[in-house]
């Protein structure tokens, strides 16, 4: 870790969505964790997975952009490495100073003015009253607030708080900053400021994490981009690859690919013959299955009676229901029992992808699930000349 700021490994945490289920679990863990037993790692009644095995090292100087959709994990991320809350799982390791910018204005006293609220946060910095002194002409240059710098910052805008915090945050070198949407308030001549004011930073060594919707600022400013998806890291890569993977993620790529008459539609859930019995998904869990490009895919069909010329298909839809690749296999006659299908090599790139399984004949399908899990893809050291799919070569001399 000699130019890492940053490292995290495996991190994982668990909300409840009941208030009274998250107290009883509270307890319960509190209990588990005074006779130092290991807490569960499978999830309870109500609980669901903000994070899930997260791992990330930033170094010295370098600014992540952290990307994906509303609950996909990103502020819950910011808040553990600044250690507001405490992981289920895995560790965080952080070098130096830190500052976080994770809420607006929750690092500002309303009562207080812009002017006293910079000696405040600039005390609590570690700063003397000669240092500050030194620092608040500064501060009032960028913030732009000389006229209302002795005004109660309660009568202040968004914007306002935006401004002067972010001013008072960056107004030196530190080793790790956190951003977390704080410059979504602010006009665009102020967003440019704060681009540059990072850039700064940046080359003054310090390391910065940049949760934001805005594509624009991120590609500004990011060296790398983490993407997030429902709490799973789908990769760590340059920004341009993981954008892509992003809008693949989200369906937006291919949303115009079934006006045009390229994509089937989904048959509809059916079963006559009775023939699955049951498809399960080697390690889906709670019904997500997380994998690394070029794995092993495998599940395992409990089949009844079998005939004929019978078909297994496995079928990979993109979130907007494009069929993007299919795999088959014929059942040999009288094969009841339990079987188990593998793809050897998942040429699936990063993305959120739902599996279907039917059993076909020729004349069409005689059983199909729509959805026998969704599958998590991550892939680390994306490069922006990657597609959809993954293809494996093999190079040898000629002869």
């Amino acid at each position: 870790m000699s130019s890492s700021v940053l490292r995290i490994e495996g991190l994982a945490k668990k909300f409840n969505r009941s208030p009274s289920r998250a107290l009883k679990n509270g307890l319960l863990d509190f209990g588990t964790r005074l006779l130092g037993r290991a807490e569960t790692p499978r999830l309870r009644e109500a609980e669901f997975w903000a994070l899930r095995d997260v791992a990330l090292e930033a170094r010295r100087g370098e600014c992540i952009g952290v990307i994906g959709p509303n609950g996909a994990g990103k502020s819950t991320l910011l808040r553990i490495i600044n250690g507001d809350i405490r992981p289920d799982a895995g560790k965080v390791f952080r070098r130096g100073s830190i500052t976080p910018l994770i809420r607006l204005g929750g690092g500002l006293q309303p009562l207080l003015t812009g002017r006293e609220n910079i000696y405040t946060k600039c005390q609590e910095f570690g700063f003397d009253t000669q240092k500050t002194d030194a620092l608040v002409e500064p501060i009032v240059a960028f913030s732009g607030l000389r006229d209302l710098l002795d005004t109660p910052v309660r009568q202040y805008s968004d914007g306002m708080y935006a401004r002067l915090e972010f001013a008072i945050a960056t107004a030196v070198p530190m080793d790790l900053l956190l951003i977390d949407e704080v410059l979504a308030v602010g006009d665009m001549a102020f967003q440019m400021r704060c681009l540059e004011r990072l850039a700064e930073l940046k080359a003054a060594g310090t390391t910065v994490l940049f949760v934001s919707h805005s594509e624009m600022n991120v590609r500004q400013i990011a060296d790398r981009c983490l993407l997030l998806f429902e709490g799973e890291s789908l990769g760590v890569g340059e920004t341009d690859a993981m954008f892509r993977r992003y809008y693949e993620a989200t369906g937006f790529l291919d949303r115009n690919l079934k006006p045009m008459g390229i994509a089937p539609d989904m048959p509809v859930d059916f079963d006559t013959t009775g023939l699955l019995a049951g498809v399960t998904l080697m390690g889906a869990g709670e019904g997500v299955a997380r994998i690394a490009s070029g794995s092993a895919l495998r599940f395992h069909l409990d089949l009844r009676s079998v005939a004929l010329n019978q078909v297994l298909v496995l079928q990979c839809w993109s979130p907007s229901g494009v069929l993007l690749a299919s795999a088959e296999a014929e059942l040999a006659a009288g094969g009841m029992g339990r079987w188990e299908f593998e793809i050897p090599q998942l040429g699936l790139a990063a993305g959120r992808y739902r599996l279907a399984c039917g059993i076909r004949v020729t004349e069409g399908w005689l059983g199909y699930s729509s959805q026998i899990a969704e599958l998590a893809v991550s892939e680390d050291g994306l490069s922006a000349e990657r597609g959809l799919f993954r293809l494996e070569a093999k190079l040898t001399p000629a002869p």
